[in-house]
């Protein structure tokens, strides 16, 4: 074609649409939509189980328990450590714990014991805080108390393991002094 000409359209040019056409469109719109229905489910689905397994996987790797101090008592000053007070507090961030739930292993290199909650286990006594049914919550400060089956002697070296519920394993290991002097009460950590 020329520049200076100028284009006529045929009167026969127009586009038709015909039922064949129009059967089509609406199948690929149905496919669409069934398709875009499996993936917003699917996703969903999936969104869900990633949020719940974040939540076990932080409950378990996360400690609940901080250990704020390890003290031995003795009933004279000439005798050796046979109770063992350790005081715990919750981590923060940390979900109430059931300490009837916990466990204590023991270990001083000739002993190993393992206590769990009650008589003859360890016991509780609540420092700060209320006692609600052997369940620490956020802010408590809660002692627990293990009768020893022998007396602990000076340069001794102990492990003491908390195992709650869910939650790792605590370490609250420690060594006693080389002399307990005239003290009752002995800061072991």
């Amino acid at each position: 074609m020329k520049a200076n000409r100028t284009y006529r359209r045929a009167s026969n040019d127009h586009a038709e649409v015909g039922v064949g056409t129009l059967i089509v469109f609406i199948a690929m719109v149905l496919v669409a939509a069934v398709a875009a229905a499996v993936l917003i489910n699917t996703t969903g689905t999936l969104q869900q189980r990633a949020q719940s397994t974040g939540k076990e996987a932080t409950q378990e790797v996360a400690s609940n328990l901080k250990v704020t101090g390890v003290y031995g008592v003795r009933n004279s000053t000439s005798a050796d450590i046979y109770t063992i007070n350790t005081q715990v507090e919750l981590s923060a961030g940390a979900l109430p714990m059931d300490l009837t739930k916990l466990i204590i292993r023991y270990s001083d290199g000739s002993n190993v014991y393992t206590y769990s909650y009650g008589s003859p286990g360890f016991s509780t006594s609540w420092i700060r805080g209320t006692n609600n049914s052997g369940v620490m919550a956020s802010g408590d400060l809660v002692q627990l108390s293990m009768n020893l089956g022998s007396t602990l002697a000076p340069r001794t070296s102990v492990q003491v393991v908390l195992i709650p519920e869910t939650g790792s394993p605590v370490n609250a290991d420690f060594k006693t002094p080389a002399t307990y002097g005239t003290d009752t009460t002995i800061t072991l950590r």
